[in-house]
C-alpha cells in the first residue's frame, strides 16, 4: 500500500512539473489546471501503478517470501 503511495506521489510531482515545463505558469489562475492536469495523470497511471506496486512489493521488498511445498500438501486421512 505504501508503495503505490509513494508511486502516486512520483507521479503526481512528474505531471506537475511536466505541466509548468510545458508551459502552464504556476500561478494562482492556473491552479485548477494543475488540479486537472494531476487528477487525469493520476487515473491514467492508475493500472500501471497497481500492477507494478505489487511487484515491487514481492520481488524487492520481500525477497526472502518464496513458495514451500511441504506446506502446500495435505495430509492422507485414512478411513
Amino acid at each position: 500500500m505504501f508503495i503505490s503511495y509513494a508511486m502516486n506521489v512520483a507521479e503526481m510531482i512528474a505531471v506537475s512539473v511536466a505541466a509548468y515545463i510545458l508551459g502552464a505558469a504556476l500561478t494562482y489562475e492556473n491552479l485548477w489546471v494543475y488540479v486537472t492536469v494531476i487528477i487525469v495523470g493520476v487515473l491514467v497511471f492508475a493500472p500501471i501503478n497497481y500492477r507494478y506496486s505489487r511487484v515491487f512489493l514481492l520481488h524487492w521488498l520481500t525477497p526472502g517470501l518464496g513458495f514451500i511445498p511441504a506446506l502446500w500438501e495435505k495430509p492422507s486421512v485414512k478411513p
